[in-house]
């Protein structure tokens, strides 16, 4: 069977033998003489990938399969028709395709491998990629470590580094800029529309001068994200936290490997930075560590060649960010549905530490300097 790049498996029970097999064979990765006679499914990441369904597909081979994966992970589109829609207008799923195949190799980052991937609309994709399940997954509800967030920030330097001031060629074309684009709108909108129905279901760990400023918030919401995409930029993850983090537990493993590129910008490098300490931190460990792990990803940035830009320079955008951020916890937090008990914890500890954070840094008083 030869593949058929545009036909493929929209849902887990979709998936066949004879399609794997030819989704395999596609990128060279088991024998033209082996094929596969069974296939066993396993769901993950329930409570996760809350823009996609992901499964763990082990195939049983016929013939030799030589050097064949043992196992492959499946991503789909998203059954949660309202989280669907939300995938839909921000592009994510050839966002991740498009990154994977084309910038990735470039990022200086550990990936998962790629054996196939496709997209024919923005509600519609597939990608089979490597197992990583020997791998440690990292997890947003018990929290970043000081040890796990040292490891993100020099994986996420080199990232940043590898695409800082290059971002503004086709190259990038697929990858939107955070404004202005649709993506801005969206964010607005969503925080907009969100704001309310957050606050009604998290309002007892949102701070009151966060509820007290909602109008000033979101009047301000296109100044920062006007402010988000000038220079310095570069190409960030845009949702670099502790869900989408494989750490290594083996010798021969990478210290971790990084999934889930569907939130892939052009923006400031620190976003991702701020994303990860603001809402994946134990507010205590944040609050003990925060300034040397920021001076901690400016040396990781010179240390990859990055110039021109001051420990003094990152520090007053981390703490910008950080405010900016809240955007993306209202919008989580206040449009998507968190399908079950695990998706609404993390939830819950995301506007925490993200509410907490933007009060330790004075956040609401740089409204007025945007």
């Amino acid at each position: 069977m030869t593949i058929d790049a545009n036909n493929y498996p929209l849902r887990p029970d979709e998936i066949t033998t004879a399609w794997l097999e030819a989704a395999l064979k596609s990128s060279n990765s088991m024998p033209a003489s082996a094929g596969i006679a069974s296939i066993a499914r396993r769901p993950i990441g329930v409570g996760v990938g809350m823009l996609g369904l992901i499964e763990v597909v082990t195939p049983t081979y016929s013939g030799d399969a030589g050097n064949a994966p043992k196992s492959v992970v499946v991503k789909y589109p998203t059954e949660v028709e309202g989280n669907l829609a939300v995938a839909t207008t921000f592009n994510v799923y050839e966002r991740e395709v498009r990154f994977c195949q084309l910038l990735g190799p470039k990022a200086g980052l550990r990936l998962p491998k790629l054996y196939f991937a496709h997209t024919t609309s923005a509600s519609s994709f597939i990608m089979v990629m490597e197992d990583l399940s020997g791998y440690a997954l990292g997890d947003q509800v018990e929290g970043c470590s000081v040890k796990q967030a040292e490891m993100s920030i020099i994986e996420m330097a080199k990232l940043h580094a590898a695409f800082w001031e290059k971002v503004d060629s086709d190259e990038f074309q697929f990858v939107p800029y955070h404004f202005p684009t649709v993506h801005s709108d969206a964010m607005l909108q969503g925080a907009t529309a969100g704001w309310d129905a957050m606050v009604a279901i998290f309002g007892d760990v949102i701070s009151p001068e966060l509820k007290n400023n909602k109008d000033k918030f979101l009047a301000t919401v296109p100044k920062m994200q006007e402010w988000i995409v000038s220079h310095p930029h570069t190409l960030v993850h845009g949702d670099w936290r502790m869900d989408n983090l494989m750490f290594g537990v083996e010798p021969d493993h990478a210290p971790m490997a990084v999934l889930d590129w569907q939130g892939t910008l052009r923006s400031k490098g620190v976003q991702d930075l701020a994303y990860l300490l603001s809402h994946n931190m134990d507010v205590t460990e944040r609050r003990d560590n925060e300034r040397a792990l920021v001076a901690m990803w400016h040396s990781e940035l010179l240390k990859n060649g990055v110039k021109n830009y001051t420990a003094e320079q990152a520090w007053d955008e981390y703490r910008r960010a950080v405010l900016y951020l809240w955007v993306y916890a209202t919008v989580i937090a206040g449009t998507l549905d968190p399908s079950n008990e695990r998706g609404k914890a993390f939830m819950t500890a995301m506007v925490t530490r993200s509410s907490t954070a933007i009060g330790d840094l004075d956040g609401i008083a740089l409204l007025n300097t945007f």
